[in-house]
């Protein structure tokens, strides 16, 4: 289908025909991680490192490879890496079929570089463009922990111009929204550290009250390197995986004046075709 490299929206629209799945837009600014989180994310299935989920194939292996190569030993780099996505790149996708308890999942996980969310926030009405945030059934917001602590005014400034020019758009509308906290390996080195988590609650706690109730906000927080003295990598992911994968909210009843109100056997099974090509 795609060599195992990264798909593009056709592709990922054909893999979505063909099999369905769970639809993940990721908003990040640069260099908060979002592609660690999507390697670390694949390491921990395939390595069988999760308890409550298990690796069951991806259509991109050779993308997450290719992503988690700097930072595995074999690489003999001085630490772990990761590649940065490239603003060249555009938009791309990579895809996981996961085991859970309830059967095989698939999903599918945005890829677009930070500096084109940075330019979005001079130019908000350009995110209408990112047609990944229209089709996703989840939407990550991802915060650098260090960063909200050190920079708190100006991280919460562009968090908050995100948000509400997805929210203009009604790109958060019948979606689960999950507020993700990165790099706590850091930003909380131990458990007595609890700046970072309430700066991040505290943003949780804004955006949901500019949802009014109309969505539900999330927030968790992860570490995708292991802590100093620690070889445990990838705190929190499974329980955000959990969440990812979470029955989707039901969606409004299709209403369309153009169709006839008469409730025939044509009707119904055109109104059916109808909300299939939506």
């Amino acid at each position: 289908m795609s060599g195992g490299r990264s798909l593009d929206a056709a592709a990922c629209d054909a893999l979505l025909r063909r099999w369905g799945g769970t639809v993940i837009g990721i908003v990040a600014a640069p260099e908060v991680g979002k592609t660690t989180l999507i390697s670390t994310l694949y390491e921990l299935l395939y390595r069988r490192r999760m308890v409550g989920f298990g690796f069951a194939g991806s259509e991109t292996l050779r993308a997450y490879e290719e992503r988690c190569h700097l930072a595995r030993f074999s690489s003999d780099a001085a630490a772990a890496d990761t590649p940065r996505t490239k603003v060249g790149a555009g938009l791309q996708f990579t895809h996981l079929r996961i085991a859970t308890p309830s059967g095989i999942q698939n999903a599918v996980f945005a890829d677009r570089s930070g500096e084109l969310f940075d330019k979005a926030l001079a130019r908000p009405a350009d995110i209408d463009d990112f047609v990944e945030l229209h089709r996703a059934d989840v939407i990550i917001i991802l915060v650098d922990l260090v960063l909200l602590t050190s920079s708190t005014h100006l991280t919460v400034s562009a968090i908050r111009r995100l948000f509400m020019a997805m929210d203009q758009r009604s790109m958060l509308e019948n979606r689960r929204v999950l507020l993700v906290g990165t790099k706590a390996d850091v930003a909380v080195p131990t458990p007595r550290s609890r700046k970072a988590v309430r700066e991040l609650n505290t943003v949780a706690e804004e955006l949901s009250q500019r949802a009014g109730g109309r969505f539900r906000i999330d927030m968790h927080v992860v570490a995708c390197r292991p802590r100093r003295g620690s070889t445990v990598i990838g705190e929190g992911l499974e329980s955000l995986l959990s969440a990812v994968l979470e029955a989707p909210p039901p969606r409004p009843a299709f209403a369309d004046d153009s169709w006839p109100n008469q409730r025939s056997e044509l009707d119904q099974l055109m109104r059916g075709y109808r909300r299939s090509r939506r």
